[in-house]
């Protein structure tokens, strides 16, 4: 049997837990099942920290270690890439696992939003995806297209086959 490795990652991926609350997930895809890293407060400022740590150990002052710090914050997809499934699972007691036996459906769709104003309109696409398991639903949106609807629902058909829609 071949080793557990992260295949892709969907980051900034919100439930709406409130009319003005949510809670953002990076979705890990390895080569046999689905990992749900929630982002908790300790978990994104450490890894700022880091990411300072690191400008500033680099000689960086105070504007690169200000850019490393918002970088990192958007960085999840990254972080996440380089850690095993198992140290993805242990760092937050909010992380989570589904296998395909776990999964009845995993729909992916493409939409769009107005992000602009009245006077400069901009329309912002991103991701819809709908996770239908014995346990019920849960409906995730994304914060941009990236990976785009296609990657997306390959990197997911790769592990949960006809489930994927």
């Amino acid at each position: 049997m071949q080793a557990e490795s992260v295949i892709g990652v969907i980051p900034n991926a919100r439930i709406k837990t409130g009319m003005f609350s949510s809670t953002m997930y990076t979705l890990v895809f390895t080569n046999y099942r689905l990992l749900m890293a929630e982002a908790t407060k300790d978990v994104v400022t450490r890894q700022i920290e880091v990411a300072r740590a690191q400008s500033k150990a680099q000689g960086g002052g105070f504007f690169s270690q200000w850019g490393a710090q918002l970088k990192a914050s958007f960085g999840f997809a990254e972080h996440y890439r380089a850690l095993t499934p198992d140290q993805i699972l242990a760092e937050s007691p909010g992380n989570g696992a589904l296998t395909p036996a776990d999964v009845r459906e995993l729909k992916f769709e493409r939409k769009r939003k107005d992000v602009g104003n009245d006077d400069s309109p901009v329309h912002q696409d991103y991701l819809k995806i709908t996770l239908v398991t014995g346990g019920g639903k849960k409906e995730f949106n994304t914060d941009t297209e990236d990976p785009n609807i296609d990657q997306a629902r390959a990197m997911a058909a790769s592990v949960f086959g006809g489930a994927v829609r």
